[in-house]
């Protein structure tokens, strides 16, 4: 929002220090294990970037994106920077009704929007015992080729380089299990490690993919990790 004198000076240098304070926020939420609020202090790192609010559409984030074109864009069923960028040539000129040189700088904008291949495998995932430490690996790819740098964050003061947060955690019992800062230039394999449940059976886990700059590019996908009994507990049984 436009804010004049003291104001302006102040809301610049808050902004500027801010992204600190959230990334503190989300340690601390991650070391006590709480999912849900550190995923909310994730999008707040977004919202802070972009100048968004949480029900704002991320097609704002574009520039020459007004609020009733992406109103008229989301009407259309078009919602997304993805949703977007698939549209046929002809149809998105007309839905955006821009110059040719606003379409130009849109363009520049969603070349640079990170579109990321995702593969994650569970090491040994027949094999986990309960309370025993999990291994997952996560293999990364940017799909769009262009030169990185600053995203694009034109009511931001200063300039940021994106970073992404991956994370798994059970949605039912709030938990966050395992999270790992990550910094992803063309690809990237990454390691997470993480305790099994303590509690034999059949348990339904996220995979979180969340960035710190853009909104509307995060991935999750959940996967079932079938934990059986501990070892010691068997050789326990056994000796009886």
């Amino acid at each position: 929002m436009p804010v004049a004198g003291d104001l302006a000076m102040d809301q610049k240098t808050v902004l500027k220090e801010v992204l600190r304070l959230v990334q503190a926020m989300v340690d601390v939420l991650s070391s006590s294990g709480w999912l849900k609020p550190a995923l909310a202090a994730m999008e707040v790192s977004q919202m802070t970037v972009q100048a968004l609010w949480d029900s704002s559409p991320n097609l704002i984030q574009l520039p020459g994106v007004t609020a009733e074109v992406a109103k008229k864009a989301g009407e259309a069923g078009v919602e997304t920077v993805f949703d977007l960028m698939d549209m046929e040539d002809e149809d998105r000129n007309k839905l955006l009704n821009m110059s040719e040189n606003k379409l130009a700088s849109l363009a520049a904008v969603c070349n640079r929007y990170p579109n990321v291949s995702l593969e994650y495998e569970v090491v040994d995932a027949d094999e986990v015992s309960a309370g025993e430490q999990v291994q997952m690996v996560v293999k990364l790819e940017r799909e769009n080729e262009v030169e990185l740098g600053a995203v694009h964050a034109p009511h931001y003061p200063k300039d940021k380089e994106e970073a992404w947060w991956l994370l798994v955690g059970d949605a039912k019992t709030n938990s966050l299990l395992s999270i790992k800062r990550v910094t992803l230039q063309r690809k990237a394999t990454i390691k997470l490690e993480f305790n099994a449940p303590e509690n034999v059976g059949k348990h339904d886990l996220t995979l979180f993919f969340m960035c710190d700059a853009w909104a509307g590019c995060d991935q999750e996908y959940e996967f079932e990790l079938n934990v059986g009994e501990a070892m010691e507990e068997d050789e326990e049984e056994v000796a009886e």
